[in-house]
């Protein structure tokens, strides 16, 4: 096996080795060795191929056209990319142990540098964190200054590398700044898959999968309880908590100094790191006979804590949520001659099939249920009340929804349409129609806005097209009542539903691309 990849980012720094025990992978100077591996290989190949014919006998296989369902949104699968296959799942993950070290390195350093491994380098990390608490602006800045002095640099110094020194030389080993370059470029390169590196990416990765792993476990578990109202009472006062901070925050945040905060803030916590001063507070601990003060960590979910009890006397309804649904009972009948002018129960919709509604403009016709007894109630929710009940106030639910062209009843009045009062049931018809042209009064009547009835019998409107004719609106047919509705009449039901307690599936989080 490699010791290393020349060019490639790794931790090799670890004295650990990346593999223990029978992991170890045997040597490569032997012809037993090679041999051994083509076989694995050969082998780890057919099981691949077996695995993923298993898999698609039990996965189904999706089109490329196919939505998946994210949650509640529909995500669209995209073209360009592969469905799930184990040969380019393998390759795939090959690839990015291969040139995942460099993460993994920056990780180490980082490390490095908040232990105070190097105090110069801690002590620069300050400076600079300083400046620019203290002038946000060089944000703007750090991002140039880091590519020239931790890319730039060492690469143009790899590219004139100064001349070798000799013990029999007297000259000091300097950097050339002139000429032309003496060495090859500097490039970061893959982890080989035969080398240590890439076995040490493998055991860092795995180490950084159960870190993540752990921490959204611990994290879960102490969120959890008091954000997802398991317990009502917590969430809710840790909601009434976050909503005051947010309103004062929102008024009051330009005022408090950010910059001095994280300033000191960030100071005393690096600084507290330092060994001298850890054991320095240590020492102070024990002369003063108390425990040392442990790290801080995140609050238990309990409704014991005193602020969050003070805050959870909060007076939760326990009766469920009520609305009113409605539903429109629609009634037909035919206006043609020597026709049964009696009207028929069609059907129960939830909408009023109006003259100016989508499907009536269509030439759709009215879609609902034939009975009561069909009726069901929305999802979630249940019938709180026995029956139905009449809406009789019929004006209100028609300005409401803005409907044009149709007459309606008034209790305790004349019906406006001319209906006869003895037919007072909340019901709104259809004006009939006119296949003549009509003057714009006549059209504003026929839109319901006038009210038939109030015309003069001798009235007459005269239109000149081809030749002359005369025709009479409604108001001087001499009819009333129910001659002056036109082909459908609707009324409308209402009944109180309560909201009812639903299974709740368990949300997975999956990538919006898979």
């Amino acid at each position: 096996m490699e010791e290393y990849t020349p060019g490639a980012f790794a931790d090799r720094d670890d004295s650990n080795p990346p593999l223990r025990g029978r992991d170890k992978v045997p040597s490569d100077n032997s012809h037993h060795s090679r041999h051994g591996r083509s076989v694995s290989s050969v082998r780890h190949t057919v099981q691949n191929k077996l695995f993923e014919k298993i898999l698609q006998q039990v996965i189904p296989v999706e089109d490329v056209g196919d939505t998946v369902s994210v949650g509640s949104k529909p995500v669209q699968q995209d073209a360009k990319r592969p469905a799930f296959s184990l040969p380019v799942m393998g390759n795939n993950f090959r690839r990015f142990n291969a040139r995942i070290g460099i993460v993994f390195n920056f990780q180490n350093e980082v490390e490095r540098l908040f232990a105070w491994k190097q105090p110069s380098h801690t002590f620069s990390f300050l400076f600079v964190y300083s400046f620019v608490c203290l002038d946000p602006h060089l944000l703007v800045v750090l991002p140039i200054a880091t590519i020239l002095l931790f890319v730039m640099v060492p690469t143009f110094l790899a590219r004139h590398p100064p001349p070798p020194s000799t013990s029999t030389s007297s000259i000091t080993p300097y950097y050339s700044y002139q000429g032309p370059a003496l060495a090859p470029p500097k490039t970061i390169k893959p982890a080989s898959e035969t080398s240590k590196d890439f076995f040490r990416n493998m055991r860092d990765l795995q180490n950084c999968m159960a870190d993540f792993s752990d921490v959204h476990d611990s994290a879960v578990s102490a969120l959890a309880p008091m954000t997802n109202f398991s317990n009502e009472r917590l969430s809710s006062a840790v909601f009434l908590a976050c909503t005051i901070l947010t309103a004062i925050l929102f008024l009051t945040a330009h005022l408090i100094p950010w910059r001095f905060i994280l300033l000191f803030g960030g100071n005393a916590a690096l600084l507290s790191k330092h060994p001298n001063i850890e054991e320095f507070i240590d020492n102070i601990a024990n002369d003063l006979g108390t425990d040392p003060p442990e790290p801080p960590s995140l609050p238990e979910a309990s409704p014991s804590m005193p602020f969050l009890q003070y805050l959870g006397d909060i007076s939760l309804s326990s009766s469920p949520e009520e609305r009113e649904v409605e539903i429109f009972e629609i009634q037909y009948r035919s206006l043609a001659p020597y026709a049964d002018q009696d009207w028929e129960t069609f059907l129960f919709s939830p909408v009023p099939y109006d003259p100016l509604s989508p499907s009536r403009i269509a030439g759709d016709r009215p879609k609902g249920c034939r009975f009561f007894e069909d009726v069901q109630s929305p999802t979630g929710w249940a019938w709180k009340s026995k029956k139905w009940e009449l809406d009789l106030d019929c004006r209100e639910w028609v300005v409401e929804r803005m409907i044009t062209g149709v007459g309606f009843e008034v209790p305790g009045l004349a019906s406006e349409g001319g209906a006869s009062s003895d037919e007072i049931g909340g019901w709104v018809w259809d004006l009939p129609s006119v296949a003549d042209s009509r003057s714009d009064e006549d059209v504003a009547s026929a839109l319901g806005y006038g009210v038939f009835g109030q015309g003069s019998a001798d009235k007459m409107k005269v239109r000149k097209k081809g030749k002359e004719r005369a025709y009479q609106d409604y108001e001087e047919k001499g009819t009333t009542g129910s001659n002056v509705m036109g082909e459908w009449r609707r009324r409308r039901w209402v009944r109180i539903v309560h909201r009812i307690s639903m299974p709740v599936e368990k949300e997975r989080i999956r990538d919006p691309e898979t």
